[in-house]
């Protein structure tokens, strides 16, 4: 076929394609047709394309993936198949991303008389792309570091993605790290369930949830503060649940330390303020009889002597019980 015969043959709407390249191919692999936009955009190679070989506009690195696209066209020749493709760039320390559509082109009576490239600049998409994994990257980074329990947990009860203090503690507890795509019913202890349920039914309506709870596995238990938080995409669609746990044993111990402190000082309270005076009222009560009546005869007054030393005693034994509640 002549030049002018091959170029004719993409349609009109791919040959002028402000968006698309179009290039094609001989049967040895050399440039036989490119549009302008081709032309356009690789303008800074200073290379008359035609007749040259496809390596001269490719990055060496998938040079030898075209060749296999390549083949493939030609073992299934009425299929499309794509490929990414790095493409030089005027700064010689970038390059390009295209993705490209190759295709065996046919003459008029179904012979093969090359290859058909349709392709366009995906080098801003992918740039994002490497953006969005490297901020990824980082939050996996800063929630790997973390001693909290992070998991995303699906409407339907999948995990989603986790942490890997999230990852151990399952292995801690349940015998078995967690799992992308396994069901959460898997990693809750039987006692919990109930409430397990209730509380993310409620988060998976829109409700964000936060309470202490105790959690006993085997001969242990832990205190560990945990959090409910609803997730959505961009446009509202409900992703799932995020579950999120806080060991807070030794703050626990703390509170629960100082709660018992505070009883032990009001029980010492009540027991200054009730027991102490009533004896000491007894004590100053029989002081005075003993003292100041002149009437009692003395079996009486050992009578009263003998009662003294009962609230004495009592008072004694009162002291020393203030001293052990004081000492815990």
């Amino acid at each position: 076929m002549t030049q002018t015969e091959i170029a004719n043959l993409p349609p009109a709407f791919l040959r002028n394609s402000v968006t698309y390249s179009v290039v094609i191919t001989d049967m040895e692999g050399n440039y036989s047709y490119v549009n302008d936009l081709f032309k356009k955009r690789f303008a800074f190679l200073g290379i008359d394309f035609i007749g040259k070989p496809f390596q001269v506009a490719m990055h060496h690195g998938d040079v030898d993936n075209a060749i296999a696209v390549v083949h493939q066209c030609f073992a299934f020749p009425d299929r499309v198949f794509p490929i990414d493709i790095r493409k030089p760039s005027n700064n010689h320390n970038e390059f390009h991303w295209t993705q490209w559509e190759f295709s065996l082109l046919k003459d008029a009576v179904g012979n093969p008389i090359g290859i058909l490239c349709v392709g366009h600049d995906i080098t801003e998409a992918q740039r994002v792309n490497q953006l969005l994994r490297l901020s990824e990257s980082k939050l996996r980074a800063i929630l790997d570091s973390t001693s909290d329990n992070y998991v995303l947990i699906s409407p339907e009860y999948k995990i989603l993605s986790f942490n890997k203090q999230a990852s151990r503690m399952a292995e801690l507890v349940f015998g078995k790290p967690l799992e992308v795509g396994a069901n959460m019913d898997e990693f809750v202890l039987p006692m919990d369930k109930v409430d397990f349920y209730a509380d993310t039914r409620r988060a998976l309506n829109g409700e964000c949830l936060h309470f202490e709870r105790e959690i006993f596995y085997g001969e242990e238990s832990s205190w560990i503060e945990v959090y409910y938080v609803p997730v959505y995409e961009e446009d509202g669609t409900l992703v799932g649940f995020t579950f999120n746990s806080i060991n807070i044993s030794e703050r626990k111990s703390s509170e629960l330390k100082i709660l018992e402190q505070n009883n032990r000082l009001k029980q010492i309270t009540w027991q200054q303020s009730h027991e102490l005076r009533r004896h000491v009222v007894n004590v100053m009560g029989l002081y005075n009889i003993i003292k100041l009546d002149e009437k009692i005869s003395a079996e009486e007054k050992l009578q009263h002597l003998d009662d003294l030393l009962k609230e004495v005693k009592e008072l004694d034994y009162i002291i020393h019980s203030i001293v052990s509640i004081s000492l815990g």
